[in-house]
């Protein structure tokens, strides 16, 4: 399968980058969201010192971007087309950021956004509507004492709703529901899902009763938030090390995949979690997985010392999967990747690379023939 890429630009992000979130919502498909992460300077210093008297201070910010179109000319395709370039139009400061995920409903007619941070907390934002695209902040909850904020996911993707919930997992081993209800965040429930760090927490999109988590204990989870939070209603180890990435299709229901630290994206069917239907070798550690919004037959992996992957699921029922294209230019462990939702720009994607700080605009073109 013949495939056209095209780097468009490559932006330093001043600390390190470690998670990108293209806005979901028509009218905002060109925002782009990236999430900073960096230890303070003053603390690598007292480590080296051994000097463990004060708590690290890590630093962050969210970044917000906008796609603007500049010179015409001929896509390799023969199109008619123009280049993209990112122009930055805010930046927050706040501690580290480790995830970041819009809300697939708009808060009070503005788009908005959740991430969870390093001094443990689950933080709410919305978008203005002037043209400079900034961000301000609604309300935050606090995850727990001395932990950190590792992932968060919407229950509202398939089925809309003006009361959704929330999931978060922290560097405890926990996994906390919240209800977004008037303006607050309250917590609904909390437990003990892993022994070690809860990399990552999703929704079933299609059964938001169901929560998956993974964690540091080579253990995938599911959880039905109708019973005893203690127990789960599966627990796979079929991955070998942690677990770090879970996403549930947005288009095909029953489909889910996982990515670990053992370098494998999994493909499952969510009424049979014994076995996976597609097991795909990637390398490097599967840090972020997305299916596309549009077509259920490709998945974007973020996979740390390997670059990123597209990878053709079409046939991953029947236990097949295939790299399309590996994109590994200046990657210096990537833990950032998505797709942007516009028609107009298909197939664009923004990925983010964490030790030098940089996040990367491309886009790839089948050659061959049109996904569908």
């Amino acid at each position: 399968m013949a495939v056209a890429v095209r780097t468009w630009q490559a932006v330093d992000t001043g600390f390190y980058a470690d998670s990108v979130e293209w806005c979901p919502h028509i009218g905002y498909h060109d925002v782009l969201l990236c999430g900073t992460y960096q230890l303070d300077k003053d603390h690598k210093e007292q480590d080296k010192k051994e000097d463990r008297s004060k708590p690290q201070t890590r630093r962050g910010n969210v970044q917000v971007y906008r796609v603007q179109e500049d010179q015409r000319f001929v896509s390799l395709t023969g199109e008619d087309q123009r280049s993209l370039s990112l122009m930055k139009t805010a930046v927050e400061e706040m501690p580290g950021v480790l995830d970041i995920k819009w809300s697939p409903d708009m808060l009070n007619g503005s788009p908005a956004f959740g991430l969870v941070n390093s001094v443990g907390m689950a933080e709410l934002y919305v978008l203005n509507n002037s043209a400079e695209v900034k961000v301000t902040k609604l309300l935050g909850v606090n995850l727990g004492e001395n932990v950190l904020g590792l992932s968060l996911d919407w229950s509202n993707r398939i089925n809309k709703s003006t009361t959704p919930q929330l999931t978060t997992s922290s560097s405890d081993g926990c996994v906390q529901i919240h209800q977004l209800t008037q303006g607050e965040l309250t917590p609904v429930c909390s437990w003990k899902a892993h022994d070690y760090e809860a990399w990552i927490t999703a929704f079933d999109n299609w059964n938001t009763n169901v929560v998956y988590s993974g964690g540091d204990d080579c253990r995938l989870k599911g959880w039905d938030l109708r019973q005893n939070s203690t127990s789960p209603v599966f627990s796979s180890k079929r991955h070998e090390m942690g677990v770090c990435s879970i996403q549930s299709c947005p288009i095909r229901e029953y489909l889910l995949c996982t990515g670990s630290y053992d370098e494998h994206l999994l493909v499952w069917d969510g009424r049979q979690m014994k076995q996976p239907l597609a097991d795909l070798r990637v390398g490097g550690g599967v840090w972020r997985v997305k299916w596309h919004p549009r077509h259920a037959r490709l998945i974007l992996t973020a996979t740390m010392y390997n670059g990123y992957h597209v990878v053709d699921a079409q046939h991953s029922t029947d236990g097949k999967m295939a790299v399309i294209h590996h994109y590994d230019e200046d990657v210096s462990l990537g833990y950032g990747a998505d797709w942007c939702y516009s028609d107009s720009y298909d197939n664009l994607i923004a990925t983010c690379s964490f030790y030098n700080h940089a996040l990367q605009l491309w886009q790839f073109t089948m050659i061959s023939h049109d996904v569908g």
